[in-house]
């Protein structure tokens, strides 16, 4: 029996089922976005952490800016070599176990400079993982036609799971634990990506693709929809940086402000399971164009200064705003970008989502000094910029090949 991709190139032929090896590997990649994401929430006491090693607030500060920058300049030329080479699934090992190793330098006690060194050679392997891996997962959905949302959905679960646990743990054991416990939890991915599939093996080579971010380029369409997508995901700058002090200020509990983060990573989750779903035979870009509106109409709200029964509400678009812009990106990478040039794309955009979380980020302090209103206003703006890069035009360069069936072995029949 084959497999057969939908004319967009990212679902199932209604009617078609998957085979038994798409089954597992589609387990298998929501084993490894469970296995990465499970360290976050420990890392998230990072500056805790510093601050008991004796960093000052500047060097912290700095520190934390470290993987933001070496994120703009390293991410998109090794994603491109590892997946110009076909081994996007050995980098994802490689630099899960490097991170590891050079996280458990800090258990020295290393001076200033020790420690920028030592988070130094951290940032420029730990960047890689995300970026890696989603540039894996698209090559799955390529080749196997599988729902891209229900297996980085484990990601967010990941991420809920270890920032419940992070807490308590440290309370357990002390704050002076982290660098060991991130580096066994990083081993986690290091020990699934083995049992994966090589990328080189899920489907056939595409004949005349050199596998360089450059090529990205040349797909306006594409990048269209990773600046829009950039766009709405650098509009929660001002939530990000100052939701909590906004809510605080309105007389809003700590547990409260707790319940309202984890509503929209509730949100997120559920966005994430059926989003691939109610799209069906869609342009994916509409998924960017809702996220965007959604989003535009979440600041207008979020700049009202909102009661609480109005922010629940508000927090429930989280999972339009955040999950639709990752969301629709990666399933328009999976409908345009060949195999090998899979992992350029996201190293290209992670780019992008780096330079508009920095600049949004750095601004939002700027923006918050003019008031409520004018913070949120500027930033519902910025989203719905998204609307008008990412609407799905009939221009030349969107018409997109034809896909051929996938037989079960992920080649073409």
């Amino acid at each position: 029996m084959s497999l057969e991709m939908s004319p967009s190139g990212i679902g199932l032929v209604p009617g078609a089922a998957p085979d038994r090896a798409a089954r597992r590997l589609s387990l298998g990649v929501s084993g490894l976005y469970l296995a990465l994401y499970l360290h976050y929430g420990f890392f998230a006491f990072i500056p805790l952490y510093l601050k008991t090693m004796g960093a000052t607030p500047g060097e912290i500060g700095v520190l934390l800016a470290i993987p933001l920058v070496l994120r703009l300049l390293t991410v998109a030329p090794f994603s491109a070599w590892a997946g110009k080479r076909g081994r996007v699934r050995d980098s994802i090992m490689v630099t899960a176990l490097l991170s590891a190793a050079l996280i458990t330098l800090l258990l020295g006690n290393p001076e200033h400079a020790g420690r920028i060194a030592i988070i130094l050679a951290f940032s420029i392997m730990w960047d890689q993982l995300p970026v890696l891996t989603d540039a894996y997962a698209v090559m799955a959905v390529r080749s196997r036609a599988l729902d891209f949302g229900r297996m980085r959905v484990w990601g967010a679960i990941g991420v809920v799971a270890s920032t419940a646990a992070a807490g308590w743990a440290f309370g357990v054991i002390g704050i002076e634990s982290l660098p060991w416990l991130v580096a066994l939890l990083l081993l986690l991915p290091a020990a699934v990506a083995p049992l994966l599939p090589s990328d080189r093996q899920m489907a056939t080579v595409e004949a005349g693709v050199t596998g360089k971010w450059r090529d990205v380029i040349a797909d306006r369409k594409l990048m269209r929809a990773m600046i829009a997508a950039a766009m709405i995901m650098g509009s929660h700058g001002v939530l990000t940086s100052f939701g909590a002090i906004q809510w605080s200020a309105q007389g809003i509990s700590t547990g409260m402000i707790g319940l309202l983060q984890a509503l929209a990573v509730s949100a997120e989750i559920l966005a994430f399971w059926f989003g691939s779903k109610l799209l069906g035979r869609r342009d994916p870009s509409l998924l960017i164009c809702i996220a965007a509106a959604a989003a535009a109409l979440r600041w207008l709200v979020m700049a009202s200064d909102p009661v609480i029964g109005i922010l629940f509400a508000a927090q429930l678009l989280h999972g339009i705003t955040s999950t639709g812009a990752i969301l629709g990106t990666m399933l328009v990478i999976a409908a345009r970008v060949p195999v090998q040039t899979s992992a350029a794309a996201q190293g290209l955009n992670a780019v992008l989502l780096g330079v508009a979380l920095a600049v949004t980020t750095a601004g939002s302090g700027l923006l918050w000094s003019h008031g409520v209103a004018p913070a949120y206003l500027a930033m519902a703006v910025l989203a719905a910029l998204g609307v008008a890069f990412a609407w799905p035009a009939k221009t030349p360069d969107s018409i997109e090949q034809p896909q051929q069936p996938l037989s079960a072995s992920g080649v073409e029949a």
